[in-house]
């Protein structure tokens, strides 16, 4: 049998366990030729995959790692394989990937193929996931600063957050308003189970623009399990657009994520899908 050639990504913090590492490369190595190559700097992977010029990317990290590779995915027609090691692992629960490595590295063997839409902000951020402005943009900067891993983070970093983050002003399609975050969601959840966007198809040419009002702490404390079990989309302070591009704008200068890494402070933004640009195996 003649075997893929595959470029395996690696998150250095992803791969601080040997065993599992060596397991999930052996179980690999039945169906590919592997070359590993090592995540530590997004500009360094990008160039690197555009020297190798592999036809499959196999990722061992989270919706970062697995971020820093798509502008060489969308111009090379490469295949992405996902080996979940993050904190949240948004896209490979979206894509229903086991969270077991070794499971999800056999499912490599006999994928399934989906081609996936990309978002593109201002031209250069790029996302598969979820990207936003306001108070997941503040989470996400937090949580980077803590320079620790796994949910916990994210829950107090999103805590804090609540009692310090106020709602900003925003204008987008002839309508003007208020929101606490906006949330550009090409699959329904985040990561962790926490779904912003029920409903949303990840290869229809378009996001799912949300707009979240601030709530307050009774609200918070009788709705919050909506954003895990369902009903989120219910809430009198949810908005929602389908879009395949849009400009918005938004007062005081907000934080960004994208994919759950942080992005710049934004005053306006222009957002653009492309459709089904991403090939990806599960």
């Amino acid at each position: 049998m003649v075997k893929e050639k595959a470029l395996f990504v690696i998150n250095p913090l992803a791969g601080t366990n040997r065993r599992i590492r060596d397991e999930i490369f052996k179980i690999l190595s039945i169906g590919y030729e592997l070359e590993v190559l090592t995540a530590e700097d997004k500009e360094k992977t990008l160039e690197r995959l555009r020297l190798r010029r592999p036809s499959t990317v196999i990722v061992a990290g989270g919706d970062g790692t697995i971020n820093s590779t798509i502008p060489y995915l969308m111009e090379s027609g490469a295949f992405l394989g996902i080996i979940p090691f993050g904190s949240g692992n948004g896209l490979a629960r979206n894509l229903r990937i086991p969270l077991n490595p070794a499971q999800a590295a056999r499912r490599l063997l006999r994928p399934k193929k989906l081609r996936v839409d990309v978002g593109i902000i201002n031209g250069k951020i790029y996302f598969m996931n979820v990207a936003g402005v306001g108070f997941d943009g503040y989470v996400a900067h937090e949580f980077e600063s803590m320079g620790k891993r796994g949910i916990p983070p994210y829950v107090y970093a999103a805590l804090k957050g609540y009692f310090k983050f106020g709602e900003f002003n925003y204008e987008t399609q002839g309508i003007r308003g208020k929101a606490f975050l906006i949330a550009f969601a090409n699959f329904p959840q985040y990561g962790g189970e926490a779904r912003i966007a029920p409903g949303a198809n990840p290869s229809d040419g378009k996001v799912d623009v949300i707009f979240l009002r601030k709530p307050n702490i009774g609200y918070t404390l009788g709705n919050w399990p909506r954003l895990f079990v369902g009903g989120i989309e219910k809430l009198r302070i949810y908005s929602r657009l389908r879009v395949s591009s849009l400009n918005l704008r938004v007062s005081p200068p907000q934080p960004s994520h994208y994919d759950g890494e942080k992005g710049p402070l934004l005053t306006s933004l222009h957002l653009q899908v492309r459709k089904r640009a991403v090939k990806v195996l599960r």
